[in-house]
C-alpha cells in the first residue's frame, strides 16, 4: 500500500459572502491536485474539508479528479497535515499494491427522530467480526453515534467476537458558534447530513491506540441519577453542586465548561466495557441543576475527574505511537479530541508532530473532532470524549 497526505488552501467563506464559483469546472483552490503525477489511478481518497457552503462543490471536484477512487470524508475545523496542524483542508490518497484489496464506503443515514439501520449497522459489525478494519467519520451534530455503536456492540457479541474490533473514528467538526449548518459527511460526490461513513480495508492490518494522557484528580464517586448526556446527580448531589466544590477558587466559580475541560469525568466502571471512557462538559447548569455532557452517562456510573497539561498530553501521545505494533506502519490517522485543543493549546502542534516524529515519518492525516469512535479492553467499540485514537494501516502480504 502507497499513502501520499496533501495539503489544500480551502477556506470557508466568511459570513455574508457567496459559496465559491468553480473555474472550469473545478474550485480553483483544487487545481494543485493536477501536478500529483502518478495518483491518478488512487484507490481511496479521504478528505477532511474546512466547514462551509462550499463544501458541495468541493466534494464534486475531487469525485472528477480522481474517477476511480472512493473518496469519502468530513468536515472539519482543524486537520492533521503529516507532523503539522492545517484550517484549509486534506486529502489522503491511498493505493492498494495486491489485487482485491481495496476500500467499501457505507453510508449510514440516521437521527434521533430516524434511528439508522439495523441492517447496516449489522452489515459494520460483519466486517469487523471478519478482522477487517472500518474506518468510521458520523455527522458531528446530528447523527446518534452512541446508540448505532450500541447496536454494533450487540451484534458483535451475537457473533461471539471477544476481544477489541478494528474499528476507529471520530466526529466531524465546526468552528463556534454552534449553529448545525456544518460537521457533515460525504461519499462519492454527494454530501450528507445526519449520516455516518463506514470505510472498510480489506487486505489491511490495523494496529488501534487509544491516547489519554490524563491523570486521576479526584476521588470515585458514583453517578446516581443520569439521563443520556445530562448529569443529573453524583452521590445524591445535583451535579451543578459537584462542580461548584471543586470550581470555586476564593469564593468566585470558574467559568464553565471552559475550566472543566482540563478535568474531563473519567468512567471507572463498574461496567467493563465502560471502564476507561472520558467524558467533558458541554452545558453547565443546562438543564438546570444538571450538567450536559459530549457523551452519555449512566446512573450507576463510577466516576472522577481527570487532571492533564501540555505535558502529560504529549509524552502519552508520543509513547503510544512508537509501539509500532505487529509491522511498520504504511500509513496513521490521528482522529483527537476539541478538548485535547483546547487544553494543549499552542501545544496541539507539538502532540501532532511528537506523534509523527515517533512513526518515523509516515504519512499522518485526520482531524480534531467533536468525539471520536475507538475499542475498548471488553465490550466492543465505545464513544470518546477528550481522547485521541491513532490508528496505523499497513497492507497485508499477497497469499502465497
Amino acid at each position: 500500500m502507497h499513502s501520499l497526505v496533501v495539503p489544500l488552501a480551502l477556506r470557508p467563506p466568511a459570513a455574508g459572502t457567496p459559496a465559491p464559483q468553480p473555474t472550469n469546472g473545478d474550485p480553483a483552490p483544487l487545481a494543485g491536485l493536477d501536478a500529483l503525477a502518478g495518483w491518478d489511478d488512487a484507490d481511496l481518497v479521504l478528505g477532511y474539508l474546512p466547514p462551509g457552503d462550499g463544501l458541495e462543490a468541493t466534494v464534486a471536484a475531487l469525485g472528477r479528479r480522481f474517477p476511480a477512487a472512493r473518496v469519502a470524508g468530513c468536515e472539519a475545523v482543524t486537520q492533521f497535515v503529516a507532523g503539522s496542524l492545517a484550517a484549509g483542508g486534506v486529502l489522503h490518497l491511498f493505493r492498494f499494491d495486491v489485487p482485491g484489496h481495496g476500500a467499501e464506503v457505507e453510508v449510514v443515514p440516521g437521527s434521533v427522530e430516524r434511528p439508522p439501520d439495523p441492517a447496516r449497522l449489522a452489515a459494520c459489525a460483519e466486517k469487523l467480526a471478519a478482522g477487517t478494519p472500518v474506518l468510521v467519520v458520523a455527522d458531528g451534530l446530528r447523527f446518534p453515534a452512541e446508540p448505532a455503536l450500541a447496536v454494533v456492540r450487540r451484534e458483535l457479541a451475537r457473533r461471539g467476537v471477544a476481544g477489541p474490533p478494528p474499528v476507529a473514528g471520530g466526529l466531524a467538526s465546526q468552528a463556534e458558534p454552534i449553529e448545525g449548518e456544518g460537521a457533515r459527511v460525504f461519499a462519492d460526490g454527494r454530501v450528507f447530513d445526519s449520516a455516518c461513513l463506514a470505510v472498510a480495508l480489506s487486505g489491511v492490518r490495523a494496529h488501534l491506540e487509544v491516547v489519554r494522557g490524563w491523570d486521576p484528580a479526584s476521588p470515585v464517586y458514583t453517578v446516581t441519577r443520569a439521563a443520556g448526556k445530562v448529569l443529573h446527580e453524583i452521590e445524591g448531589e445535583p451535579a451543578v453542586d459537584f462542580y461548584r466544590r471543586f470550581f470555586t477558587v476564593d469564593g468566585r466559580l470558574a467559568p464553565l465548561p471552559e475550566t472543566s475541560w482540563r478535568f474531563p469525568l473519567i468512567v471507572e466502571g463498574p461496567a467493563p466495557e465502560r471502564s476507561g471512557l472520558y467524558r467533558s462538559m458541554r452545558f453547565f447548569d443546562d438543564p438546570p441543576g444538571a450538567v450536559t455532557l459530549w457523551g452519555e452517562v449512566e446512573t450507576g456510573d463510577r466516576v472522577r475527574l481527570g487532571m492533564g497539561n501540555e505535558a502529560s498530553l504529549v509524552a502519552r501521545a508520543a509513547a503510544l505511537a512508537g509501539t509500532g505494533g505487529e509491522a511498520s506502519p504504511e500509513a496513521a490517522v490521528l482522529y483527537s479530541c476539541v478538548g485535547r485543543e483546547a487544553v494543549l493549546g499552542d501545544g496541539a502542534r507539538r502532540e501532532v508532530a511528537a506523534v509523527h516524529r515517533a512513526l518515523g515519518g509516515v504519512p499522518l492525516s485526520g482531524f480534531f473532532s467533536f468525539g471520536e469512535i475507538g475499542p475498548t479492553p471488553a465490550g466492543g467499540p465505545a464513544f470518546y470524549n477528550h481522547t485521541a485514537i491513532l490508528v496505523l494501516l499497513a497492507e497485508e502480504e499477497p497469499a502465497a
